[in-house]
This record gives structure tokens, sequence and C-alpha cells, in this order.
């Protein structure tokens, strides 16, 4: 999933309210927007852990 925002301090609002449910895959400033690729927390630990890097 992506998000974008037009702040940072938007973002912060977001991934305070989110970080319990998603990991952030991918963060970046991108035409003066931030742009953020997330997915399910629980989904991402379990790739991680097939990964072997958890």
């Amino acid at each position: 999933m992506t998000e974008t925002f037009n702040t940072w301090t938007e973002y912060d609002e977001w991934l305070i309210q989110n970080y319990e449910a998603y990991a952030m895959t991918s963060l970046n400033e991108i035409d003066g927007k931030v742009v953020v690729e997330y997915m399910d927390k629980a989904e991402w630990e379990k790739q991680e852990r097939e990964a072997g890097r958890l």
C-alpha cells in the first residue's frame, strides 16, 4: 500500500496512529511530498521470519 502526505508532520501523525498495524517498507520525499509504502505488520513479520531476518 502507498500513502502520500503533504508534510512530514502529516506523516508523523499518521505513523503514530498506525505504527502497531503497519510496517513501513519504503519512505521517500518526492517533489516535496512524503511517500510511504507499507504493509500489514503481521504479514511483514512473517516474510522476515521466512527470509531469516527475524
